[in-house]
């Protein structure tokens, strides 16, 4: 079975899980008030209902409001989504004239956030700790990778 577990990472150092959001709604998080986070998901099979085997990761960044609460919004899914939408089918832009796509580029963690990332993991996940770094790097560079093919794409459609 595979499982996916959410955490809130602060600029304070502050690692705290959360539940997984409902309708794009998350829950209150007081401590995390006014503050920039980032989210970072992980995807792991589990053995014997536990976490055993990290698959993948995923990061955003995000402002928490006054109350704790972060929403996502329309805005927010649409630039999730800008440079899968703008390079999926680069041969459709080409069609269009005069139109300059910018891609968005990637939310990439701090070294500090990693390690915070993966002092957490040794704590509380030990057997997802042993793959993180490999996951992590290969997400960072996969990314990087994509996000530089994105730009080439630009430049091509500007010229």
């Amino acid at each position: 079975m595979i499982g996916c577990r959410y955490l809130f990472l602060s600029k304070g150092d502050k690692i705290i899980k959360i539940p997984q959001p409902k309708n794009h709604k998350y829950k209150s998080v007081p401590q995390l008030a006014n503050q920039d986070v980032l989210e970072v998901i992980l995807y792991y099979k589990n053995k014997d209902r536990k976490p055993h085997e990290l698959l993948a990761i995923e990061f955003d960044r995000f402002h928490v409001d006054s109350n704790g609460i972060y929403e996502e919004t329309d805005t927010d899914r649409k630039r999730a989504l800008h440079n899968f939408f703008a390079f999926g089918m680069p041969n459709l832009l080409e069609e269009k004239e005069n139109h300059l796509v910018i891609p968005v580029a990637p939310i990439i963690p701090t070294d500090n956030e990693k390690r915070l990332l993966y002092r957490y993991l040794n704590e509380k996940l030990p057997d997802l700790a042993v793959v993180a770094p490999q996951v992590v790097e290969s997400k960072i560079k996969a990314s990087r990778e994509k996000y530089e093919e994105f730009k080439r794409v630009a430049k091509k459609l500007k010229n």
